[in-house]
């Protein structure tokens, strides 16, 4: 590799290692909290030249993190150097990357800046191996790199897939959620009252208390605003994933994966398809009472970041969903169910639920009973916390009857649910890491068990599916004739 050859980050770099020295700012703070406590002026203006030496030697620091950092990448890996104090000298064969993803935030675009990141299998989940700036030309030449082709060529490119509009905006329709829209939207209001100035933080919250006030309809004013808050919150959440998904394109090129899209944000991703852990068909109750499927991946370096990319398919009907999949991941096959749960284990699936279901509305009765005088707002806290609990419900009824294993070849097709969502995961045999059969002292007498399938990529992923037959999980996962403790 050549190391003469290493060059700087893009210089907006140094910007963003500003923050990790922001700790020497508690110098000056110090000072200014004891002045404050002693009263005297004159010490405190007198000694200010340490606070000017305190932001220079932030500033310095954060060149010098962006000075000590240079890469190199060629068609055979990617060299860099980093540390202030301590050098460290880091090389990346190209492949041993599992994925390589260029963002493109709108404020950056004016510059021709766009952010790297590199991911393999050696890091954690929450932290690339490498992440940098770059101009947009270097950007695409280090991804071109990555997909193993000429950013030029397009022969290569064997299968294509661009959703429809309608697709993306239901798949944002179903995924949003409230709570993290909520989050978002206080974010805000905080911060505009922090840059803009606490009357508009304050008019804000006044506005929202007087609409609340406006719509109750007979309700009390809090919970008319609890549900303006969640409408709210959805629609910021629907927002923020049509916005983050919008423009979405697949493309099978060679042996990798190419993903982009993003309207703030444009985000290109490209992944090779031997570094997939898994390819989740994913369905809300909603979505399957509807026929409508979702293929989301994972894989190392994909869906890393809340803001990145997760499905490839949105919101499509079955046969699409296959005929798709079959070209962008023909490695990947979908088989139909040879395991399944008994008829007997339906309370199994349902002892979760049931208890919600039942304990809810008993309490809100009781609490209506002892309460009177707080019957209206009681009865509509019942009711919010009821229709999660039935909507897990519809959801496990739907579990019971699709749940199952299947296998075709060295793929594994795995039915399950998950919270609120029903899982069709495949995986081929090789990116199994554990497989765990457990039987109960009541599952023995038929010889019944508990399948849990553990996969690696970016964390671990536990997938469970119940009551299964003990000889048909044996004999599907090699395992012989092992005989239960």
């Amino acid at each position: 590799m050549r190391k003469a050859a290493a060059v700087h980050a893009h210089p907006f770099s140094m910007l963003t290692f500003l923050y990790r020295f922001l700790f020497l700012l508690i110098i000056p703070l110090a000072r200014g909290f004891l002045s404050a406590l002693t009263g005297d002026l004159l010490s405190w203006i007198s000694g200010a030249w340490m606070d000017i030496l305190t932001v220079l030697l932030i500033f310095l620091l954060a060149w010098k993190k962006w000075d000590c950092f240079k890469y190199y990448m060629d068609e055979r890996g990617i060299f860099y150097t980093s540390g202030i104090f301590f050098k460290h000298e880091t090389f990346i064969p190209v492949d041993r990357i599992c994925t390589c993803a260029v963002m493109r935030p709108f404020w950056l675009r004016p510059l021709k800046v766009a952010r790297l990141r590199v991911d393999t299998i050696a890091r954690g989940a929450n932290k690339a191996d490498v992440s940098f700036y770059s101009g947009e030309r270097e950007a695409a030449r280090i991804l071109s790199l990555c997909r193993g082709v000429p950013e030029e060529s397009a022969d290569e490119v064997h299968a294509a897939y661009r959703p429809r509009i309608s697709g993306v905006v239901f798949l944002s329709l179903f995924t949003s959620n409230s709570f993290l829209g909520i989050v978002f939207i206080s974010t805000f209001i905080s911060q505009a009252g922090q840059i803009l100035g606490q009357e508009l933080a304050d008019l804000m919250l006044a506005t929202f208390e007087e609409l609340s006030r406006r719509v109750a309809f007979g309700l009390p004013p809090i919970a008319a605003g609890v549900a303006i808050a969640l409408l709210v919150g959805w629609l910021a959440a629907f927002l923020l994933n049509l916005l983050q998904t919008k423009n979405l394109c697949t493309l099978r090129v060679g042996d990798s994966l190419h993903v982009s899209g993003g309207v703030l944000v444009e985000k290109e991703y490209v992944l090779r398809a031997r570094d997939i852990s898994f390819v989740d068909i994913r369905q809300s109750l909603l979505t399957r009472l509807l026929g409508r499927y979702s293929v989301f991946l994972n894989a190392i370096g994909f869906n890393k970041d809340k803001s990145d990319i997760s499905a490839v398919i949105p919101f499509s009907s079955r046969r699409k969903t296959r005929e798709q999949l079959s070209r962008l991941l023909p490695e990947y096959t979908v088989s139909a169910r040879t395991l399944k749960p008994n008829f007997g284990a339906i309370f199994k699936f349902l002892i979760d639920p049931f208890w919600p279901c039942v304990l809810i509305p008993a309490g809100t009765v009781v609490a209506c009973w002892l309460l009177p005088k707080w019957t209206g707002l009681i009865g509509f806290a019942g009711f919010m916390l009821s229709l999660p609990a039935l909507w897990f419900l519809g959801v496990r009824i739907l579990d019971f009857l699709s749940s199952g294993v299947s296998r075709d070849g060295d793929c594994y097709t795995l039915r399950y649910s998950n919270r609120y969502y029903l899982h069709t995961v495949v995986f081929p045999f090789d990116k199994i890491a554990l497989v765990n059969v457990r039987q109960s002292i009541l599952q023995r007498g038929d010889r019944k068990c508990d399948l849990k399938v553990s996969t690696r990529a970016e964390g671990r992923f536990r997938h469970h599916i119940r009551n299964l037959d003990w000889d048909g999980v044996l004999e599907l996962f090699d395992a012989g004739d092992e005989e239960p403790f």
